[in-house]
């Protein structure tokens, strides 16, 4: 195939559009839901099994007052390596924020 072949097979025939605008509805509630910002793996070392979608809820469960197995229990990881990688993360979100020369020159 050629790139006169078809209008839409050259590539700047089409549009680029990094982020969706800051004005479209619910952008900002979505921002305001994520109560913390993080650094959790995406997915388990080990296994490949996605657990990055489950640290709020692990959070919320553990707030809820479940025990650490009961949670993870609850989130549905039973092999041990996920369950580590939930356990033993250190959240340095807050610790690295101290270092953000940007918004500290600005204040």
């Amino acid at each position: 195939m050629f790139w006169g072949s078809s209008p839409r097979s050259h590539p700047s025939s089409y549009v680029y559009t990094p982020f969706p605008s800051t004005s479209s509805p619910g952008v900002g509630e979505r921002r305001k839901e994520r109560r913390r910002e993080m650094i959790i793996p995406v997915r388990c070392f080990t296994c490949g099994k996605v657990i990055g979608n489950k640290w709020d809820t692990y959070l919320d469960l553990l707030q809820a007052d479940y025990t650490e197995g009961d949670a993870l229990d609850a989130l549905g990881l039973v092999r041990y390596c996920c369950r580590r990688m939930l356990m033993t993360h250190v959240d340095l979100i807050e610790k690295l924020l101290n270092y953000n020369t940007l918004e500290k020159t600005e204040s």
